[in-house]
């Protein structure tokens, strides 16, 4: 008689499955003799999930111990063999230009297993279509039962069996929503992955998910922390007392100070005061209680003695307590080139003054202080002469000794005095300065006449000077310098060493330029802008040989003349956009006309370098020119000299418009390499009866080709007149009596050949 119980006992079917039993078994007495009698109650089931269960306990070990991808994945395998008793697993990851998954970790009985099969991710073709690809495609758990059966793994299923893999699972991995790798598990037994099994292995699925996270996380962190600890900016963590938690090596060697004697100080010991001065603690204090998400400033270390640009963000970390991210990043260094480059931008170079910029930069500023003042225009008179006739380098240290003379003529407004243009001074006088207007007056009658000192010589200058008042004429700089420039003109007119209020009769002429400025403004808006296309012609046949371009405003039948507004258009806001319609319109006409164009340049676009290098970018090649006035190649030689360098060298002709009439010495033609020039009308109106003019013109048209520059007469209105250039040798003329600027549309139906073949097809 026997009783025995077995736990666990393992029977072999003929299938070659494995199950689990819990068999009791007893003595008894059949059919009058003593037989056994055995119980089994199949625990195959109840075994499996206690060994998935087991595997997922493994899982989460591996979770808190692992610090790397690799270490979980490499763990996970061997656990999931040694201790769950699978055959093998293997981890695959997608390589998305093949559609292939690629195996990086594996474990357990492989024997070449990988090397022989082929998985995809496409569920086009037939290797994506098993468990393993399924799985990580359509992010679900996927198991077959029994490979010997399923025909979803037939292509895998000889090698498969070759090493008693009889059931297999495939398990995706996803991170951050997005599909990142794959599990093929494979058991020795079938069915043992099976629907009753499929939730655990869900679970097995986001644990290995919350692992990779929190992997991430954790290297994220230390990343963070490197990136705090080693930051070239200030980093402090604070808690709501203003204490320092944390603070980083730049902290560290910027006090000089460990680390242990910062931590747990408060942020005081730094002396921080904001950017008005005020200490930074308590505006901290202040900014912690209201709960604000950003503070910043403009911080000063009182114990370095270094200006720190400063940001401070809240962080909540749970149970409701707050810490207080602390950046801030040295700004010393920048401050100081800022300072510099401001000096650079708002000064003259040649004498040290503000220029127009800082003039109105700092006016602007002071006019919020004062109740009442002048803002004083003064011009040289006839500076160009003192240029001519002594040299630009003693006209620039005259432009010196007037700075020096104003500032002693007006010592009170010492910081208050700028070159505003080439030969112009501005100043303005606070009523401290002058006391009252007559004593105003006797400060201006010392402007009248400046006298200066250059090498011993004493050089006499008069001036003209124009005066706003604050705030009866203006409420701004940019107001005062327009009313004082009005002044100024009525005192020119004058004569030299006058020098005028604005007063009630100039506000009338103000509102003609504020007429003017509406009117250019709409020209530009409605397109009110034309060329009328003067033609100039050979002096020899008088065949047709190039076009000037000449603006004008078209407006409801009207024609505005350059007269009526070229003057103001140059000193505008609206030069740069007239120059870029300038350009589209030269561009244009450029490509369909088949003689050159020429085109005029105010002074100061050219003395732009912005309008230059713009110039040179849109044009290279085409028959076109440039005409600048004489005056403006005097201003700086050297630059002129580079620029039209520049333009030939891009195929781009240069002519000097109004030849003679801005005291130009024929010398500089030696310097300036162009093209042509053009000898103002008022020379070629006197060569029929002033034998002085004749012979004037002769010697500059014989010197022009001396140095290989061509000429062309302007003005020419007579037949006599005609006669006489083109004995003088005169290369090109251009005149009433040959053709007056026409319409394009008129111009064309004059001279049909001007138009290019491409052209007259369309």
């Amino acid at each position: 008689r026997f009783t025995r119980v077995y736990k666990e006992l393992k029977i072999l079917r003929k299938t070659g499955e494995i199950r689990y039993t819990l068999t009791f078994a007893n003595t008894i007495t059949y059919q009058g003799k003593p037989a056994g009698f055995v119980v089994l109650i199949d625990i195959t089931r109840q075994k499996r999930l206690e060994n998935i269960v087991l595997m997922l306990r493994e899982v989460n070990q591996t979770i808190t111990s692992s610090l790397t991808e690799e270490e979980v994945f490499e763990k996970i395998c061997k656990n999931l063999v040694e201790k769950i008793g699978l055959r093998f697993v293997w981890v695959g990851f997608p390589d998305w230009k093949t559609l292939l998954i690629k195996p990086k970790y594996y474990y357990g009985y492989e024997a070449g297993y990988l090397k022989k099969i082929k998985v995809s991710i496409s569920a086009e073709v037939p290797e994506g279509r098993g468990p393993v690809g399924t799985a990580l495609r359509e992010k679900r758990v996927t198991i077959i039962s029994d490979i010997r059966t399923d025909p979803r793994f037939y292509l895998w299923r000889e090698e498969a069996l070759k090493r008693e893999y009889l059931s297999v699972a495939g398990i995706p991995i996803y991170k951050d929503g997005n599909p990142y790798c794959v599990l093929g598990l494979y058991a020795k037994e079938p069915n043992f992955f099976t629907d009753e099994t499929l939730g655990l292995l869900e679970e097995l699925k986001g644990d290995i998910e919350f692992a990779l996270k929190r992997i991430e996380e954790i290297r994220n962190n230390v990343i963070i922390s490197q990136a705090l600890l080693k930051s070239p900016a200030a980093v402090f963590i604070l808690d709501e007392e203003g204490k320092i938690v944390f603070c980083n090596e730049t902290v560290l060697r910027g006090c000089g100070r460990s680390f242990n004697e910062i931590v747990g100080q408060s942020i005081e010991m730094f002396g921080f005061k904001l950017s008005d001065g005020s200490d930074f603690y308590p505006v901290f204090l202040k900014f912690v209680s209201q709960e604000g998400d950003k503070f910043e400033d403009v911080l000063f270390c009182s114990i370095k003695k270094i200006y720190m640009e400063m940001k401070i963000y809240p962080i909540e970390i749970g149970g409701g307590v707050r810490r207080f991210i602390f950046l801030g990043r040295d700004v010393s260094k920048e401050r100081e080139l800022i300072a510099k480059l401001e000096k650079v931008m708002l000064e003259d170079p040649l004498i040290g003054l503000l220029n127009v910029e800082g003039f109105e930069r700092r006016v602007n500023k002071l006019l919020g202080e004062v109740v009442e003042g002048f803002l004083v225009v003064i011009d040289i008179s006839n500076f160009t002469y003192i240029n001519r006739t002594y040299s630009f380098e003693v006209g620039n240290r005259v432009l010196k000794e007037i700075g020096k003379v104003l500032q002693g003529i007006f010592p009170g407004s010492k910081d208050l005095i700028a070159r505003l243009g080439a030969d112009e001074f501005g100043c303005f006088l606070r009523k401290e300065d002058y006391g009252d207007v007559r004593g105003l007056i006797d400060r201006l009658g010392l402007v009248k006449e400046i006298r200066v000192e250059v090498d011993g010589q004493e050089i006499v200058v008069a001036t003209n000077v124009g005066i706003g008042y604050y705030p009866g004429d203006g409420k701004s700089v940019r107001e005062l310098l327009e009313k004082a420039s009005l002044a100024l003109s009525e005192a020119k007119r004058g004569g030299a060493g006058e020098f005028r209020f604005f007063a009630s009769h100039m506000e009338l002429k103000a509102q003609e330029i504020i007429s003017l400025d509406q009117l250019l403004e709409k020209a530009l808006e409605n397109r009110w802008f034309v060329f009328f296309y003067q033609p100039y012609f050979r002096a020899e046949d008088l065949r047709l040989a190039g076009l000037e371009a000449l603006v004008r405003i078209k407006v409801d039948g009207k024609i505005y003349n350059p007269s009526e507004f070229i003057d103001y258009l140059e000193r505008s806001r609206f030069l740069p956009k007239f120059e870029e319609w300038m350009f589209e319109e030269i561009e244009e006409k450029a490509r369909r006309f088949r003689v050159p164009i020429s085109v005029n340049v105010s002074g100061r676009s050219f003395s732009r370098r912005g309008f230059v290098e713009r110039f040179l970018n849109k044009f290279s090649g085409e028959d076109l020119s440039l005409e600048i006035t004489e005056r403006v190649f005097i201003e700086d030689v050297g630059y002129a000299s580079d620029v039209i360098k520049r333009l030939r060298g891009r195929g781009i002709r240069v002519f000097i418009d109004d030849f003679g009439t801005g005291y130009c010495a024929l010398s500089y033609l030696r310097e300036l390499a162009v093209d042509v020039i053009k000898v103002d009308r008022s020379f070629i109106q006197g060569v029929v009866e002033k034998k002085r003019d004749r012979d004037l013109v002769e010697v500059i048209v014989l010197l022009a080709r001396r140095l290989g520059i061509e000429s062309l007469a302007e003005g020419v209105e007579t037949e006599e007149q005609l006669d006489i250039v083109k004995k003088l040798g005169f290369n090109y003329v251009q005149g009433f009596l040959l053709e007056k600027p026409l319409p394009e549309e008129e111009l064309l139906s004059k001279y049909p050949e001007i138009l290019s073949k491409d052209s007259q097809k369309t």
